[in-house]
């Protein structure tokens, strides 16, 4: 296992995006791969819904996690990118200081990066409605419609 990287206090807000969105490029085939081997699965009779959130590195550790929710009489939790536990490490409160939501950040460059290998992976017309967006209100508040489908 190669040491996690660390960035350092003080960098441009462009920075941090920049370095997260590569860590993230590169585990981009591994997560379409793993959203195809989800496409595929057949969708138990009772799901009726679905949503997909985006959980949020409080803490600076470099983790982040994806959690796909299938609701019918239970709901299945299928968690994705189990592997992107390498993420940067950031100290999330110098940046508090000045007013630069890590958490938020991150979270909304996993979302995007999420979404755009939904799309590549073929999700859009997966069979029910299903957005993406931060967990307990991180990132930009912003839902991302990974599907065509609409609940009527």
């Amino acid at each position: 296992m190669s040491k996690q990287k660390i960035l350092p206090n003080g960098l441009e807000e462009d920075v941090i995006s920049r370095a997260y969105k590569k860590e993230l490029t590169r585990h981009q085939t591994d997560l379409i791969g793993e959203i195809k081997r989800f496409l595929v699965q057949p969708i138990a009779e009772d799901v009726k819904s679905a949503h997909a959130e985006i959980f949020p590195d409080e803490y600076g550790d470099g983790y982040v996690g994806i959690g796909l929710y299938l609701q019918g009489v239970t709901t299945k939790h299928i968690g994705f990118a189990d592997y992107v536990r390498d993420l940067p490490g950031i100290d999330v409160f110098a940046y508090q200081e000045k007013d630069v939501s890590i958490p938020d950040l991150v979270v909304n460059l996993v979302k995007h990066w999420f979404a755009k290998s939904w799309f590549k992976a073929g999700g859009w017309d997966y069979p029910l409605e299903i957005e993406v967006n931060g967990h307990d209100g991180f990132g930009d508040g912003e839902s991302i419609a990974l599907t065509s489908k609409k609940l009527t």
